[in-house]
């Protein structure tokens, strides 16, 4: 979390992985394009129109981008890393274009058991003038983070496989 709150977050999501929080917090960050649902209920690309999206990613650094880029050579700058502590934390800011401000995503990846347990919180959607999205995104994000939890089980069962 970015400094104390006095109130909750707006969104907020556990999750669990069966990866040791190194390679949970990899998978999230530097394997994002691999995971990452292009379709669904909510559409999961910035990609105007005329063309289509190509990857998504971080600059793994503190301030690097969050962006994502499309076949027409463009791309588009999500957010920026305010957080990055490997392999325990990640926060970044997540704007949709047609926003007047932005949110802030912050992750926890913590050891349990034989697995790690992600705590995922995006809040300052009032902030960011638009609070009305909030019960949109609990589900939206809850989509996205089931298909990483679906490439981390996938990745558990290969590596027993051998």
């Amino acid at each position: 979390m970015l400094g104390s709150r006095d109130t909750m977050p707006d969104v907020i999501l556990e999750v669990s992985v069966p990866l040791p929080p190194e390679q949970a917090f990899d998978v999230f960050v530097g394997h994002m394009n691999k995971w990452w649902p292009r379709q669904g209920v909510f559409p999961y690309s910035f990609a105007p129109a005329s063309t289509r999206p190509l990857s998504i990613q971080f600059e793994a650094q503190p301030g690097g981008r969050y962006y994502e880029t499309f076949a027409d050579g463009s791309d588009y700058t999500i957010g920026r890393i305010q957080r990055w502590e490997p392999p325990s934390a990640l926060a970044y800011t997540w704007r949709d274009p047609n926003w007047p401000g932005e949110t802030i995503i912050t992750l926890q990846f913590s050891a349990a058991g034989d697995g790690t347990r992600v705590n995922y919180e995006q809040d300052g959607f009032a902030g960011a003038g638009v609070p009305d999205l909030i019960a949109y995104y609990q589900i939206g994000c809850r989509q996205t983070l089931s298909s990483y939890i679906a490439h981390c089980l996938a990745i558990s069962e290969l590596s027993q496989l051998g």
